[in-house]
Formats: C-alpha cells, structure tokens, sequence
C-alpha cells in the first residue's frame, strides 16, 4: 500500500515539476515528517500535503502548490 502511495504522490508532482524533482520532494518531505517513503500511510498524507505544497510553490508557483497538496490529501 506504501509504495502505491509514494508512486500516486510522485505522479501527482511529476504533472507539476518533473519526475526528477518529483522524486526528490517526496524523498525529502517524508523525511520532514519522519516518514520513510516506503512506509507512507493514508494519514500522514495531510501533513505529507502540507510540506510538499511549500516545496512545489517555489519550484512552480502557490497555485500549483495548492492544487498539487488538494490532489495529495484526496489520495487519503
């Protein structure tokens, strides 16, 4: 289940900033939640959403951020 959400989330991102940094913002902002990828739950979406529509905002913009993070906490 972990790893279908780390792939959703990815999938997610990648539409917004590239499969690189995709990659590369989930890596880290489960790491800011003390989360390894691989081992994502449904509830720590939310938060996991929250970090990563700061991270997609600079990268992209605060809309794509938002609406990035929305599609994210809707995979709960």
């Amino acid at each position: 289940m972990a790893e279908l959400l780390v792939r959703q989330v990815e999938k997610i991102l990648t539409s917004a900033v590239g499969e690189f940094i995709a990659k590369a913002t989930v890596k880290k902002n489960c790491k800011l939640i003390d989360c390894e990828p691989d081992k994502l739950t449904p509830a720590q979406l939310p938060e996991l959403a929250t970090h990563i529509e700061k991270s997609v905002a600079f990268f992209a913009d605060p809309q794509t951020g938002a609406d990035v993070a929305q599609k994210i906490r809707n995979l709960a």
